[in-house]
């Protein structure tokens, strides 16, 4: 009988423990309803985006490897002693900052996509088959576009600047170390091959207006030599100076042979005028003097004497002496223009040249959770405060 009782006892326990049970976990089940409710904005704005982004980087999210390098751009002629640069002063070397900014901006631009595409396929380098669907290219937000892929690749590849050193760092992203390391040194090749374009820019445009002004002075310079020759040939005279001066002499020993008869004939006509040699010493005394009156004849007086041709040849030589030493002036000109233009060319040395990373850098995952938890209960937050705000200036 007492056995009996016993086990009606336990069976008549059994459910009023069961029955318990169930009513604590009901009790629980609207404990965390009435939370969920209550707290349900803070729910749906923070801890959802919280757990989401968590699952993602922990779970999904592909490893990417970050390629880096440096490198510095200077310039001979341009010089600001800051850190690196005293250094590169004191060898006669300074940074030129304008055309680091021009690196930069074609190392995010789609001229070096262009460039890198002619030399690997790289949208298949951002599509390796360790990316996740939000992760490679093309996915969710880019699509196959040329204009999505280009704000793919700003993603992936970054560069800065450092105002204290002079010195560039470029980091590449990839989801392998080889694909990152290959898109740097591509990138390091473009960048230094634009250098070099733009020094042969700036060195042609140096030039080329002494290089003009050489032609000009050539031309001129041939021209005058043409009209002397032109002069020359017309005239049958080389030159009429050295032509004048050989008839100067001649009149000169005419005339001095003239006076030398004269002085004959007046001493044959006070000691024998009667002399035979008279009339002879008189022939040759009108003959010198024919000669010497068309001597001076020929050298001024008439159209076709000397005196304008050596006027006329003296412009000649003045402007053939003129363009030569304007030709000297630009050749001068043009070899300061070139010298200045090889001071001023710029350059792009390697610092650093690009790594191969044997360990994954990014994603941050456990920084990049934290981020979105905190960006979250922040905007959070001010909306929260925002909306009291709200519902107190309407209540009053």
């Amino acid at each position: 009988m007492d056995g009996s009782d016993d086990a009606h006892g336990a069976d008549n326990l059994v459910p009023g423990l069961t029955s318990t049970r169930t009513g604590q976990r009901e009790e629980r089940t609207e404990k965390l309803q009435r939370w969920l409710w209550l707290h349900r904005w803070s729910v749906i704005f923070v801890w959802v985006p919280t757990i989401v982004s968590a699952l993602y980087y922990f779970l999904l999210a592909p490893d990417l490897y970050a390629s880096e390098a440096r490198f510095v751009v200077r310039a001979p002629s341009r010089m600001q002693a800051v850190g690196l640069s005293s250094l590169l002063q004191s060898t006669g070397i300074g940074r030129a900052q304008d055309d680091v900014f021009s690196v930069h901006d074609f190392i995010i631009s789609r001229d070096a996509i262009t460039a890198l595409e002619k030399k690997t396929d790289l949208r298949a380098l951002f599509n390796r088959p360790e990316a996740d669907f939000i992760s490679r290219y093309p996915n969710l937000i880019n699509d196959s576009r040329a204009e999505e892929f280009f704000h793919y690749y700003q993603k992936r590849v970054s560069v800065a600047y450092d105002a204290t050193t002079g010195i560039s760092t470029l980091i590449v992203k990839a989801f392998r170390p080889e694909d990152a390391q290959l898109i740097a040194t591509l990138l390091l090749d473009e960048s230094e091959a634009l250098v070099n374009r733009l020094n042969e820019r700036a060195h042609d445009n140096a030039v080329r207006d002494a290089e003009i002004d050489v032609k000009l002075a050539e031309d001129r310079i041939t021209a005058a030599q043409a009209n002397v020759l032109s002069y020359r040939n017309r005239e049958t005279l080389l030159d009429p100076g050295k032509t004048s001066g050989a008839i100067f002499e001649t009149l000169a020993r005419m005339q001095a042979e003239l006076t030398s008869t004269r002085t004959r004939l007046a001493e044959l006509d006070q000691n024998s005028p009667g002399s035979p040699m008279r009339s002879n010493l008189e022939t040759h005394a009108a003959a010198l003097t024919s000669q010497i009156d068309g001597l001076r004849a020929r050298l001024a007086g008439s159209d076709g004497s000397m005196a304008p041709k050596i006027s006329e040849y003296e412009q000649l030589i003045l402007r053939q002496d003129f363009a030569a030493k304007e030709l000297a002036s630009a050749m001068a000109s043009l070899e300061s223009s070139r010298e200045e233009a090889r001071r001023q060319n710029t350059y792009l040395d390697r610092v650093v040249a690009p790594s191969r990373p044997d360990k994954a850098e990014f994603p941050k995952r456990l920084r990049t959770v934290l981020t979105v938890l905190i960006s979250c209960c922040l905007a959070y937050s001010i909306a929260k405060f925002l909306l009291a705000g709200i519902r107190e200036h309407s209540q009053v």
